[in-house]
């Protein structure tokens, strides 16, 4: 369920974006006008489209990785590899979650520029997908040992299961 959301909640962003970059070149060029609130918006959305892409991007197995070497190990040695991958994706996601509050805390009490909005708005979306992305590893790292098998191929049976269902 929470891969739906953050699907939604990409897609809205995405058309918020475009449809508010094409209103400030409109605005601009065809009516000599300026928007001058809209890059403060465009760079919160971008901020959040970034995020929230980043957790999908883990949860349908979309980050770059090298399955070569993985291929090459013994049955051990992938699980071994997974569960280092894990590990490493797990401590940048605590590291996000843990300054991610620092961050939004410190600028709790400041505005933007232009719009006068609450800067932690920006911030905030670094946590939130934080706690997505470590809820999806241990998912991941679940469905690997129940499947039994290497755990590459146990994801991506698990992902494979969710989407046709």
């Amino acid at each position: 369920m929470l891969d739906r959301l953050f699907e939604a909640v990409a897609a809205l962003l995405l058309s918020a974006i475009t449809v508010l970059a094409m209103a400030a070149v409109l605005a601009r060029y065809v009516f000599n006008a300026s928007l001058s609130w809209s890059a403060e918006v465009l760079v919160g959305l971008l901020v959040y489209v970034t995020f929230f892409c980043g957790y999908l991007a883990l949860r349908q197995g979309a980050h770059l990785r090298i399955d070569v070497i993985a291929a090459l190990l013994p049955s051990r040695g992938q699980w071994l590899l997974f569960f280092l991958n894990q590990a490493l994706i797990g401590v940048v996601c605590a590291v996000m979650v843990i300054w991610g509050i620092e961050q939004t805390m410190q600028f709790s009490h400041r505005t933007t520029l232009m719009l006068g909005a609450p800067q932690w708005l920006f911030y905030i979306a670094v946590p939130i997908t934080g706690v997505g992305m470590l809820l999806e590893l241990i998912r991941q790292c679940v469905a690997a040992v129940r499947a039994k098998v290497p755990p590459y191929e146990a994801a991506r049976h698990a992902t494979l299961e969710e989407v046709s269902s």
